[in-house]
């Protein structure tokens, strides 16, 4: 009688998929409860991009993510522990089938083979990617990490004190195992400008084989900073008498400098300090000097047939102007945001705007609002965008001691310090650029927030 129960029971629900450590082991005799379909939108290998649709008699959320040949969720080995890719997606199945839409940029990691639904834990369904989609990037030529805002003394657990004191070192320990040329950082090191934030800073950053380089954020130029302390204290090998090899230019202002290293194959880092907290009137706001600049200008050129990849604490609004829904923020039905944004219409802005058109060899990094990468479901443009090819690569960082998140249905932000830590690995290849999202706490890599471009 029991064995009669079991079967009947088995042949009444949803076959069952139990993963362990990420390998999926299937139950005998149970079978496939959904069915994938992958409308890429073009023949690009590596291109997520496109719409995918579930359908099953089932409703409810289904996870997507990528898989190797076997079918099993991807991963990355990272000093000697596997590193899993999140899911890519997520449908949401009601009346028999659900779609999604993703997005552009989104890539295909290398070593992608299959697509896997899962629902609340249990593989629903896998396909194969066509062969002509699979990702093979070719040769790879460099890596570097990228982080923004860490704020020491802001974020203070009551068990962990300083809690950028563990998310900065625990990013930077993973980081490491992907090899890296450097970590470029866009500011935001201190709560208001202190010393002791900088001299934190140094004693971790001083621990790795590779340079920690950053600019100011607006909290950085705050109310207690010194440009002494920064000197003294952060981006070493950079304002002293001897110079770090791949150190190439030191601007008048003793902040602003490049790196080009040899292992970067003649490619430049360009790290930008706004000189002050300043988002005002148009009239009147700026955060960068007409000599920063024509400093940058200058570099730009020198590099325009190189890759360029520029480290600034602040983002743009959007190519219309609109200072909400640009790349590095989002705006929420009740009207939430994050408005410290660099001016629209300010002199400074629309000079800094204007490089960003010419020079579409760059790649601008800037981090200050902390929203989470997952947050780019209010903002399909929050973490990357050239604005359908007219502008520079805008690439959103996240925060390593405090992402934060909301809801479209939401009028606040809810901070994450020691729940997330997040930022980025760029792969540099022959022809194209690889941005993996991270969260460090987790020691994940986000494919939701994994892309490519053309270099």
């Amino acid at each position: 009688m029991l064995t009669k129960f079991i079967a009947a029971f088995l042949a009444m629900f949803m076959p069952m998929i139990i993963a362990i450590n990420g390998i999926s082991v299937s139950i005998p005799g149970v079978g496939d409860t959904a069915q994938i379909e992958y409308d890429f939108a073009n023949d690009k290998a590596g291109s997520a991009a496109g719409t995918v649709t579930v359908e099953s008699k089932i409703g409810g959320t289904y996870d997507l993510f990528w898989g190797n040949e076997n079918g099993e969720k991807l991963f990355v080995e990272v000093k000697g522990k596997a590193a899993y890719y999140s899911e890519f997606a997520e449908v949401k199945v009601k009346g028999g089938t659900g779609s999604t839409e993703i997005i552009s940029f989104t890539a295909i990691p290398e070593g992608a083979e299959t697509v896997i639904a899962l629902k609340n834990g249990v593989v629903a369904d896998t396909i194969e990617i066509p062969d002509e989609k699979i990702a093979d990037y070719g040769k790879k030529e460099y890596s570097f990490g990228a982080l923004s805002d860490l704020h020491f003394n802001r974020y203070n657990g009551l068990l962990t004190g300083d809690d950028a004191t563990i998310t900065f070192p625990n990013a930077l320990n993973f980081i490491e195992g992907f090899d890296v040329e450097l970590v470029g950082m866009s500011g935001d090191i201190s709560a208001d400008g202190e010393r002791d934030a900088f001299e934190k800073f140094n004693s971790i950053a001083s621990n790795y084989d590779f340079p920690v380089y950053t600019c100011t954020g607006n909290h950085d130029v705050s109310e207690y900073y010194e440009l002494m302390n920064w000197q003294e204290l952060v981006n070493e090998g950079v304002y002293g008498k001897t110079k770090a090899d791949g150190v190439k230019a030191v601007a008048d202002n003793g902040l602003d400098f490049v790196y080009a290293p040899e292992s970067a194959n003649g490619d430049a880092f360009i790290f930008l300090s706004q000189y002050q907290w300043d988002y005002g009137d148009a009239r009147t706001s700026r955060i960068l000097k007409d000599e920063q600049l024509n400093w940058l200008e200058a570099q730009l050129e020198t590099y325009k047939d190189k890759s360029v990849f520029i480290f600034f604490h602040t983002f743009l609004a959007n190519a219309e102007g609109e200072p909400m829904m640009g790349e590095g923020n989002l705006l929420t039905e009740k009207g939430h945001h994050y408005d410290l944004v660099f001016t629209p219409g300010a002199a400074d802005e629309i000079r800094f705007r204007g490089m960003m058109e010419k020079y579409e060899n760059v790649v601008f990094f800037n981090g200050h609002s902390h929203w989470a990468y997952s947050m780019q479901e209010i903002n399909p443009q929050l973490n990357i965008t050239n604005h359908n090819g007219t502008y520079a690569t805008m690439v959103h960082l996240s925060s390593v001691s405090s992402p934060r998140t909301t809801s479209m249905n939401s009028d606040d932000t809810t901070e994450n310090y020691m729940r997330k830590s997040e930022g980025m690995i760029i792969t540099v290849y022959d022809d194209c650029i690889v941005f993996t999202a991270c969260d460090f706490l987790k020691g994940q890599l986000l494919a939701y927030a994994t892309y490519v471009v053309e270099k």
